[in-house]
């Protein structure tokens, strides 16, 4: 999801916006002056993060605005320091239910989750790629050689879950911040129960 499709859906993007503890209404729907000084905060945040640390690349800064702001502090953290190793992308931030979904349908298996079992469902996970020449590098992804090495490294020193940690599905190119039940987070996300903050 872009994050220009984010703010189309307003409700999706009052829950984006309370999830991180920005949006103080009703999860209605309903664009009001609340919504809107919550999305300028969002983006203020984000627009903080990019002085501080720099800007990237267009796709990369794309999937880190969709990202909840604590979850893109670290991430930008990290990209910056992968851009001055070699060519590293985000090519995914925020993913809608319905795109979750989708991709768990996808065969060969890409994803054991479904809709709302994703921390990418919440704001709090990317995914990373390596790019030489303009084109996507995924291989190789384990032992000594691997590309992922700087990856797993930075996110370690970061405090972020590497997915290159777990054996199913090995995922070397995503990283989340923190290992939440996904049943606790779609409560809170869909219902406004509690921020990330008061989660983590």
């Amino acid at each position: 999801m872009t994050y220009a499709e984010l703010q189309s859906n307003t409700l999706a993007w009052q829950r984006a916006l309370k999830f991180a503890g920005l949006y103080k209404g009703q999860l209605d729907g309903i664009t009001g002056p609340l919504t809107r000084e919550a999305a300028a905060q969002w983006r203020e945040s984000h627009k903080q993060l990019q002085t501080r640390y720099g800007r990237l690349d267009k796709r990369t800064e794309d999937n880190l605005l969709t990202l909840q702001p604590l979850a893109a502090l670290k991430v930008r953290q990290m990209m910056t320091a992968l851009r001055g190793l070699a060519d590293w992308r985000l090519i995914c931030g925020l993913r809608t239910y319905d795109e979750q979904d989708k991709l768990y349908a996808k065969r060969p298996k890409v994803t054991n989750a479904r809709g709302g079992q994703s921390m990418h469902n919440f704001g709090i996970a990317a995914d990373v790629c390596l790019f030489r020449g303009g084109v996507d590098i995924w291989a190789p992804s384990e032992g000594p050689d691997s590309i992922y090495k700087p990856v797993a490294a930075l996110a370690h020193k970061l405090g972020l879950v590497w997915g290159g940690d777990w054996r199913s599905p090995y995922d070397p190119g995503h990283v989340q911040l923190g290992s939440l039940p996904t049943a606790t987070l779609h409560r809170a996300y869909t219902t406004g129960a509690s921020t990330l903050a008061q989660l983590l």
